[in-house]
């Protein structure tokens, strides 16, 4: 009997996994008496709202190119540098305190609304206060730190919402409004170039900040909970107690080196461009291009991590994929259409990358995966880390760029081949992190005893 019961546990295991992997990818509404969760018109109209919420949080940041270049070529801050800071300044502080925000609103859930007006208040004074600012430090201030404030204002929510509304399809509604964030930075620069320069940076800013408030507005009128805010209850130290696995710090640590070279393609395709020759307004679509297959790339991965229900596949896809691109596309580009090419599979594996972060807190915690304040506090640790990495980006970069050193027609042109070597590096050191599944190897193990175990009480059963 026992060798009965040890044959049968191999298809009894097969038949528990496939019937998890069944669990995990079909969406199933919940019945608690609340709107279904995944599918139907009240998830998809929250998913709609989200998403036009994240046009604002982040298409300045994104778009800040534009910004920058009129700046720098144009009174009262020709000249200045430094200006050119503000969007990844933005974009920084917008991830560094956004747990920070998780944290208050997993024990104020009631207050999530009411941050996101607020923000959506800030995201409208700052540029509106920039377009009046007579220093550089003072439009440095409102566009950056400041929007960055207001962004996580509207963010943090916009990823409780996500997880209220969506739970087998997380990732891919995740996805969905990162998306929509990222095609903001493909559409909006060619905008704020031709108001730059029809109406001066003034006006563009204004109406950038009425815009924006009347879009974000309109988006938060439909935005509701799924559920009513449960008791509050006190902060404790075990809400930090995912610090103990050390799969933790080895996805803190990919995500850190991931986001250091992340934005580089997107910050000096359109100067390398230049260099080789390409109009300037060929060498800026560049980077609308990175962001148009960023938007497409970001829901196709995240539905495919909730297809697989694991992050390892489409994690692989986004870091290795990039590193090859890098290495071998980016490096021997010497004309348009290779940059092209490369921009188009660059934008679209790598900005997958930033999708996972709820397959990887749900990793993290394990058994504890439907534990949603948690999950969103790993995710805001991710996310602080990547845009401390951001910031960090700038000054590596800086270190990696040699202004005085020629464009040749050797491989990576010689000037650019320290930054294109840091990306496909780095993109393959994070790559990496896929070995995470073969960490906590017990759990498995565990799984697999109580089965054997399960099995060999039946066997024995009369």
């Amino acid at each position: 009997m026992a060798i009965q019961g040890q044959n049968a546990v191999q298809p009894v295991f097969q038949q528990e996994q496939e019937k998890a992997v069944a669990e995990e990818t079909t969406p199933v509404p919940l019945d608690d008496g609340y709107p279904a969760t995944d599918v139907g018109v009240p998830a998809m109209m929250q998913l709609f709202g989200l998403s036009v919420v994240e046009i604002t949080a982040w298409g300045l940041g994104y778009s800040y190119g534009a910004l920058a270049d009129y700046f720098y070529n144009n009174p009262p801050f020709e000249g200045i540098g430094y200006v050119s800071a503000a969007g990844m300044v933005s974009n920084g502080v917008l991830q560094i305190v956004l747990p920070f925000i998780i944290y208050y609103l997993n024990y104020f859930q009631s207050h999530r609304k009411a941050t996101m007006w607020l923000g959506c208040i800030i995201c409208t004074v700052s540029p509106i206060g920039a377009a009046f600012c007579k220093s550089a430090p003072g439009l440095l201030v409102c566009l950056g730190p400041l929007n960055g404030i207001g962004s996580s204002m509207l963010f943090a929510p916009s990823i409780a919402y996500v997880g209220d509304w969506f739970v087998r399809r997380k990732s891919g509604a995740y996805g969905v409004i990162c998306g929509a964030g990222g095609l903001s930075g493909a559409v909006l620069p060619p905008i704020f170039s031709v108001c730059l320069e029809r109406y001066g940076h003034k006006a563009t800013l204004v109406g950038w900040g009425i815009a924006s408030f009347v879009l974000t507005a309109s988006a938060l009128l439909s935005i509701r909970a799924r559920t009513p805010p449960p008791p509050r209850s006190k902060p404790s130290f075990k809400d930090f107690d995912f610090f103990k696995n050390p799969v933790a710090f080895i996805f803190i640590a990919c995500q850190f080196i991931q986001a250091t070279a992340h934005y580089l393609p997107s910050t000096y395709l359109p100067q390398i461009a230049t260099d080789y020759g390409i109009s300037a307004t060929k060498a800026a679509t560049l980077t609308s291009l990175i962001n148009v297959a960023t938007a497409i790339g970001q829901p196709l991965q995240g539905i495919l991590a909730d297809y697989r229900t694991s992050f390892y596949i489409p994690m692989l896809i986004s870091t290795a994929g990039s590193c090859i691109e890098a290495f071998a596309i980016w490096g021997n580009a010497h004309v348009y259409a290779p940059l092209i090419i490369f921009a188009l599979l660059f934008g679209a594996t790598a900005g997958g990358y930033s999708v996972l972060r709820p397959r990887f807190a749900a990793f993290i915690l394990g058994d504890q995966k439907d534990n949603k304040e948690k999950s969103l506090l790993i995710f805001g640790v991710l996310t602080c880390f990547r845009g401390v990495a951001i910031l960090s980006s700038g000054f590596i970069a800086d270190r990696l760029v040699d202004e005085n050193k020629p464009v040749t027609a050797s491989y990576g042109s010689g000037k650019w081949m320290p930054v294109i070597v840091f990306t496909g590096v780095a993109m393959f050191v994070s790559s990496f992190g896929a070995l995470a599944k073969f960490v906590d190897p017990f759990r498995s193990r565990r799984h697999r005893s109580e089965i054997v175990s399960d099995s060999d009480r039946s066997d024995t059963q009369p």
